[in-house]
């Protein structure tokens, strides 16, 4: 192989890099208009969720501060625990000083 495959082959790495980037991206935005995430505004939001088996997963969902554990599956959803109440976010201010 001479200088210019060489050349070719980096730049064509490049390229395909950089699509893979850029749908990355595109893919992300996408994916925060279809959950609702792209409105900050919502009152409805699933905090964490976790696979229970193939079948069910348990999700944590916030409405209007109050906390909502939920199992959900194929053919029910069953409320855990209704009325939760949320904790407080912590900001960089709320934490306390490490010594050193």
């Amino acid at each position: 192989m001479d200088y210019n495959q060489y050349m070719q082959l980096g730049v064509a790495l490049i390229v395909v890099l950089g699509l893979m980037w850029l749908l990355s991206l595109v893919l992300k935005k996408v994916n925060q208009a279809q959950s609702g995430m792209a409105n900050k505004n919502t009152r409805l939001k699933i905090v964490e969720q976790r696979m229970i088996d193939t079948k069910n997963k348990v999700a944590i969902i916030r409405c209007d501060d109050k906390d909502h554990l939920v199992i959900l599956g194929q053919n029910s959803n069953t409320v855990i625990k209704a009325d939760m109440i949320a904790p407080r976010e912590t900001t960089k201010k709320d934490t306390p000083l490490e010594p050193f």
